[in-house]
């Protein structure tokens, strides 16, 4: 809303010239150019009451101060019209009321003088009604508080990154460090790039982020653009967070992704929560080397051997997608699921197969039962680890599941 809004129908124009006062007693005249309103006032020596003008007179004043007849006032020197409109009220009450409070203490201070010891006739004068009146406040305060909640809803401006260092005591948990300065858990992990939260020790000095965040190392071909796209953000808010002074970034280069999240995979890696017990039991054989159970002779065992109940539900061991199914004579029926990190997980000798290829299954979804079917020596689970196709020992991924 702007002035002209407010002022409505009025159109008051303002006088860059001062303005005149004149007071007639016989053939005398006096000229006061001391008081410029922003409006013209006459005063007669009969009615002794001051007129405001608020077009100009339709004659103009020779040096003797006498009016050339206008086509419309004849001879004399006469103001067109008298002021007697109200205000027009507007939604920026305020203002308005501030325009009425000023012109009356301005009429109050002309009526005041002792030079004219003249009383103002304010009969043309006219505030608004009570009721008017208190809309008017009403309606500025409602107007004060839609602002207030426009600037509530306005997004905050981006944050350049800062940091500050935090010692680990005893009995602290990564998680209630992160809660303690209201970041989130995989910020802390990220920005001190933790593989293990379980091998951190009292001591250990910690960079705390003022915005949650993870970082990114830039490879080749990466832009600005393409970074904001995949983690849906803004090149602005990169820009700001890592204080760039260009979009030029360079393969490399340590960019913090603000607002972004670690994956499900890198997260549960280093709360150590990547693999978890497919089944509960007796560990009947370990990895590594061992003597065959029929025949006796040494040789790989590329699994765990977990011993059970028959039909025990088999759970999913890591995120992932079932990348085949069938029978062995070797592992009898048996599940391979593909997950993140080039790992794959083998679960053999079930008794039954409840998925299917191309499924994608999250940790702990059931994806058969326990049997002893194939190469075995009763009822258990054998349970394998690959990383890029190399046996891996399970043991070492389970450790303090």
């Amino acid at each position: 809303m702007n002035m002209e809004s407010v002022i409505g129908d009025q159109k008051i124009s303002r006088r860059r010239k001062p303005v005149r006062i004149l007071r007639m007693n016989g053939n005398k005249r006096f000229h006061l150019d001391r008081f410029n309103f922003g409006f013209a006032a006459s005063l007669t020596a009969d009615q002794r009451i001051i007129r405001i003008k608020t077009e100009k007179p339709a004659g103009t004043m020779r040096p003797d101060h006498t009016a050339e007849p206008g086509p419309e006032t004849g001879s004399k020197l006469e103001p067109r019209t008298t002021w007697t409109r109200r205000f027009k009220l507007s939604q920026r009450g305020y203002r308005v009321l501030g325009i009425v409070l000023c012109t009356v203490l301005a009429f109050l201070g002309i009526a005041a003088m002792p030079i004219y010891e003249t009383q103002v006739d304010l009969s043309g004068f006219d505030l608004p009604p009570a009721d008017d009146m208190a809309l008017l406040l009403l309606n500025a305060v409602i107007d004060g508080a839609t602002m207030d909640e426009e600037m509530a809803s306005t997004p905050p401006l981006p944050l350049t990154l800062s940091l500050r260092t935090y010692t680990i005591a005893r009995n602290d948990t990564l998680d209630a460090i992160a809660r303690r300065f209201s970041i989130s858990l995989d910020t802390l992990i990220s920005i001190n790039g933790i593989a293990d939260v379980r091998r951190l020790q009292v001591g250990t000095k910690l960079k705390v982020p003022n915005i949650n965040g993870i970082t990114y190392t830039v490879q080749r071909g990466d832009s600005l653009s393409s970074i904001a796209g995949r983690n849906n953000t803004t090149i602005l808010d990169l820009v700001d967070a890592n204080d760039l002074a260009s979009h030029t970034i360079s393969p490399g280069q340590i960019l913090f992704i603000p607002g972004a999240r670690l994956s499900s995979y890198d997260l549960k890696k280093a709360l150590g929560t990547l693999v978890i017990w497919p089944v509960t039991g007796r560990i009947s054989s370990n990895f590594g080397y061992r003597s065959n159970p029929f025949t006796g002779i040494r040789q790989f065992h590329n699994g765990l051997d977990i011993v059970a109940p028959m039909n025990t539900q088999i759970k999913a061991a890591m995120d992932g997608r079932v990348a085949e199914t069938g029978y062995s004579s070797i592992f009898g029926n048996f599940v391979i699921m593909t997950h993140g990190g080039s790992y794959q997980t083998l679960y053999a000798h079930l008794n039954r197969i409840d998925v299917r290829v191309g499924q994608v299954k999250s940790q702990g979804t059931t994806v058969g039962l326990l049997g002893s079917t194939g190469y075995s020596t009763g009822p258990h689970l054998h349970f394998g680890v690959f990383k890029s196709g190399t046996p891996t020992d399970p043991l070492k991924l389970l450790r303090g599941n």
